[in-house]
């Protein structure tokens, strides 16, 4: 009874949101058991993120291509990793490394780990709530903040998804994608170009520890969901710093008590997070945290849930 009130409720959502309804119909089919944490994500939205929820589902989709199946059989088997990092958190207190050797060698180093791996994370980006919610907030309040027409720099851009929104509702005139890898940066390329945003993009293999103060001047620094995989994030927000125009902004997602295969700084509380861009030089004008199905934070942090942190800041 409770699945077929599930597969009804969803069924409503596809209706109004068809984008949004066939990402979902695409991994219940390859996981119908899902059905209740994909009805419990969408039931806690509001109309404004379920909006936001099927234009990205739109992308998404358009990203995924002709594998649409695939990306939701990688979906599976993504949750099935962080089950097992979540045992592990549970049981130590800790994530499972703590030095990049670790996590490069047991998972950036193996291909079919990381094809797999960011296939899940892109889907990820609409059927968890606290990562829809975090690309709701990037969008809604930076629109506030972020003047029209300047120059946006993404380090470690993936999928592209937050250099594409801020070229289509910032207004950004342009946007520049650094990474260590050009096999990353050719995903990104490829993403932009999917998305219609290719043609005021740039890339550039960057390691963000050896930025130059003077070396390039952007009016957005992003830097999403990458600081948590650094040895030294404080070293690289203070690298980061002198590349901010005057009045520039630096916008952070960064999760709490989230236990992934690659995660090696573990923060527990947005005071955490906040300290640690003070200690790189920064200070915090607006932070927005985003649970796992919408639950309370002082619940999220008191049972160690997932938690992601969206820090908007200034140099201080």
């Amino acid at each position: 009874m409770a699945s077929a009130t599930h597969e009804t409720g969803l069924k409503g959502i596809a209706e109004r949101y068809p984008a949004l309804g066939r990402l979902i119909d695409a991994v219940l089919a390859v996981w119908p058991e899902h059905v209740g944490f994909l009805s419990k994500s969408m039931e806690v939205r509001t109309d404004a993120l379920l909006e936001t929820s099927d234009r990205m589902a739109a992308a998404v989709l358009e990203l995924a291509a002709s594998d649409v199946a695939q990306h939701a059989r990688d979906y599976r088997w993504l949750c099935d990793q962080i089950r097992e990092e979540e045992l592990n958190f549970v049981r130590t207190g800790h994530y499972r490394y703590s030095r990049f050797a670790e996590t490069n060698a047991n998972v950036y180093s193996d291909g079919d780990f990381m094809r797999r791996y960011m296939h899940g994370l892109l889907y990820s980006h609409v059927l968890w709530f606290m990562h829809i919610s975090s690309l709701y907030f990037f969008s809604q309040r930076l629109a506030a903040r972020v003047k029209p027409g300047g120059r946006v720099l993404e380090v470690g851009s993936g999928h592209g998804l937050l250099l594409f929104l801020a070229l289509r509702d910032l207004g950004m005139a342009e946007a520049v994608a650094w990474d260590l890898s050009q096999v990353s940066l050719d995903q990104t390329r490829d993403a932009l170009a999917r998305l219609g945003a290719l043609d005021r993009a740039k890339f550039a293999v960057q390691d963000m520890h050896k930025a130059e103060p003077g070396q390039d001047s952007f009016d957005l620094i992003i830097l999403s969901h990458l600081l948590e995989h650094l040895e030294e994030p404080v070293d690289a927000l203070k690298r980061l710093k002198p590349l901010l125009a005057k009045g520039g902004l630096l916008y952070v997602n960064v999760p709490l008590n989230a236990p992934m295969p690659d995660h090696l700084v573990l923060l527990e509380a947005p005071r955490d997070a906040e300290e640690m861009l003070s200690a790189g030089g920064f200070r915090v004008l607006e932070i927005g945290s985003h649970t796992t199905q919408a639950v309370t934070l002082s619940k999220a942090l008191k049972q160690k849930t997932a938690v992601t942190c969206s820090i908007i800041a200034e140099p201080a």
